[in-house]
């Protein structure tokens, strides 16, 4: 039996990750036995939660600094395990700041003899380049997400594949929105909003405030029935949303059920999202948007001086082009974003280019593709760690 450490810090690595052990767990049954820092998705997959993810999972440089102390005790009482349990594989899940320096710590003292595989590359195309070179220096192998990634880590040495977006798994693309909207009585004829907060809590209680007001702007310029709100949400923080929102003054539906999740996109007109992956699953469901985002000053300085693109909206970034309208910073304040949202609400022709650019996008994220991206890990993480 082969052992595998993964470690995760976000819900989008979550996704992934679980889709990975399926895809393991599919390949060679009992053969592999998965553990580590996870989510719940994971665990659904027989994964074994030492540690849940939320207790490592922090934003932005300037708001880590509080965490440091804390984090430092998980960081040390991570490696013991792993160089106590001596896993076959340790698999790290984007997150890269902690999981790089996990990875050259554990390379550094030479305890752990496992091969360390990161999937979900860092986005050297954007900002600090020399990353590509440093992972070569711990990583056994990398699984990037993209082919245009694949090179950037090739010329050091480093064994790599490119394996598709796992959004092409889900069923983003094929939502029902009419059955949402009859099955939450939403009439034909209204308009529908959808606003999405985050996941992370720091986001999360920074933005709500900031979306509620824009989504009543954008009611008050409606001449029609009043905007009808649809707010996809997590478990985890669907109870303090309906806190956040009492009071609300328009009709929302607030839905953390993942057997509708896609019904619920589909059924927002438009939406207004916080950056993040829910960003690029507007997008690769067909569903028009607008995002937005904001963080400590500091950190917003730091990332500007660093960072090559123009745009944070993977969408915009692998489009090459001005596709999704991005509120960032001083532009996250509700009218702007009321502006923004109205506008593309009142503009079919708006609302068709951006599905016309997705339908582009879809391609580029390996629609096409005759084998699933966690299929095509799973059997590449397989050969590097010997397992048949």
């Amino acid at each position: 039996m082969k052992k595998l450490f993964f470690i995760v810090g976000e819900n989008s690595g979550d996704v992934i990750a679980a889709k990975l052990i399926r895809a393991l767990k599919a390949k060679h049954g009992d053969q592999v036995q998965c553990m580590g820092i996870g989510g719940p998705l994971m665990e659904a997959e027989g994964f074994e939660v030492l540690l849940p993810m939320d207790q490592i999972s922090v934003i932005g440089i300037w708001e880590v600094i509080p965490r440091i102390p804390d984090l430092m005790k998980i960081f040390k009482a991570l490696r013991e395990e792993i160089e106590t349990s001596q896993p076959d594989g340790l698999i790290t899940v984007d997150f890269p700041e902690f999981n790089f320096m996990l990875g050259k710590s554990l390379k550094k003292r030479g305890v752990f003899k496992g091969k360390h595989i990161h999937y979900v590359a860092p986005s050297v195309w954007a900002w600090r380049p020399g990353r590509a070179q440093n992972c070569s220096k711990f990583l056994d192998a990398m699984v990037c997400l993209f082919e245009m990634e694949v090179k950037h880590f090739e010329q050091h040495g480093l064994k790599t594949i490119a394996v598709g977006h796992p959004l092409v798994e889900s069923r983003a693309d094929a939502g029902n929105g009419m059955n949402f909207r009859h099955d939450n009585q939403i009439p034909d004829e209204s308009k529908t909003l959808g606003l999405f907060f985050g996941s992370r809590e720091s986001e999360f209680k920074s933005m709500t405030g900031i979306l509620r007001e824009a989504a009543t702007l954008v009611n008050d310029v409606q001449k029609q029935q009043p905007l009808h709100v649809i707010a996809p949400t997590l478990p985890k923080t669907e109870y303090d949303l309906q806190n956040r929102l009492l009071g609300f003054d328009l009709p929302i539906y607030i839905s953390s059920n993942p057997t509708v999740k896609w019904d619920a996109f589909k059924g927002c007109e438009v939406a207004v999202a916080v950056s993040g992956t829910v960003a690029l699953e507007l997008a690769y469901a067909g569903v028009p948007h607008i995002i937005t985002y904001k963080v400590n000053p500091i950190t917003f300085l730091i990332l500007r001086l660093l960072v090559k693109v123009k745009h944070i909206h993977l969408a915009n970034i692998l489009l090459g082009r001005d596709v999704v309208p991005e509120y960032l910073q001083g532009k996250c304040n509700s009218l702007d974003i009321a502006t923004g949202a109205s506008d593309l609400l009142k503009s079919k022709k708006l609302q068709e280019a951006q599905k016309e650019a997705f339908r582009e996008l879809r391609k580029i994220l390996g629609a096409d593709s005759d084998q699933k991206p966690s299929e095509k890990a799973a059997n590449f993480i397989s050969e590097i760690i010997n397992v048949r």
